[in-house]
């Protein structure tokens, strides 16, 4: 008796939920404000408040809107620089580690703004985060870090020994950690879906399956070639974080 094979499956989780789709096709603006090369998170973000500032603008993607890193990402609303906080400290000194920690919190508050703000359906839920510690002197490290951050920007964030980190996470493999309680998650590819319909509420022009070929500098502006046409744009913006 062989049992059946299950067919591969070779699109995201996300897209069960909040399928990623072309646009219908419109007419090429011959001339634009701003240019924008990616329908991401930022390319649509980017063209949002554009837009809403008055401006001709159109974002312009290879792929469906959406296709790329934004619907694949693992939804946590994190905001966090890759090298922890002692890291920063070390390499650039207390001032500027702090700087860069606070842009994170800044990020993040103006995303949950956001999504209250625009009533973005996102299944967004602030549960908080816990990092463990592989070590306990990568613990003691991490809690100084906690401690600094908690005073210094107010964010909710502290240490959990490791007598209590079984309350917080299901192992006993680490050496304790922290918490930041202004951490969450969200379903990436519902927030791109809502994100792409208010930039499409609020005049930004989107245009689905056109790669930019090439951008020329020219005395007004700039030469964008499309594989639909070209545009004269005053501005430009490249939107496509790791896809080129």
């Amino acid at each position: 008796m062989h049992e059946e094979k299950v067919a591969d499956k070779n699109t995201p989780y996300w897209w069960e939920a909040a399928p990623v789709r072309p646009l219908p096709s419109q007419p090429l603006a011959k001339r634009l404000d701003v240019a924008i090369v990616g329908a991401g998170y930022a390319g649509l973000s980017a063209g949002l408040v554009l837009a809403r500032e008055g401006r001709s603008v159109a974002a312009f993607d290879a792929m469906n809107p959406g296709e790329g890193a934004s619907s694949r990402n693992g939804g946590i609303t994190s905001g966090s620089i890759r090298p922890n906080y002692a890291t920063i400290t070390r390499r650039f000194g207390e001032a500027k580690a702090m700087a860069i920690e606070a842009e994170g919190k800044i990020a993040r508050e103006f995303l949950y703004d956001f999504i209250e703000t625009e009533g973005i359906d996102c299944d967004f839920q602030l549960v908080g985060r816990f990092m463990g510690a592989l070590g306990y002197d990568q613990y003691e490290k991490m809690a100084r870090g906690a401690e600094a951050l908690a005073k210094r920007l107010g964010i909710e964030s502290y240490a959990v020994p490791h007598a209590e980190q079984c309350n917080y996470i299901g192992t006993d493999f680490y050496r304790g950690g922290t918490v930041r309680m202004d951490i969450g998650g969200l379903h990436p590819a519902k927030l791109h879906a809502e994100l792409l319909r208010v930039a499409l509420a609020s005049g930004l022009m989107v245009h689905s399956r056109t790669p930019v070929i090439s951008i020329e500098k020219e005395v007004s502006g700039f030469r964008v070639a499309t594989s639909a046409g070209t545009v004269q744009a005053r501005q430009v913006l490249v939107c496509t974080n790791g896809y080129t």
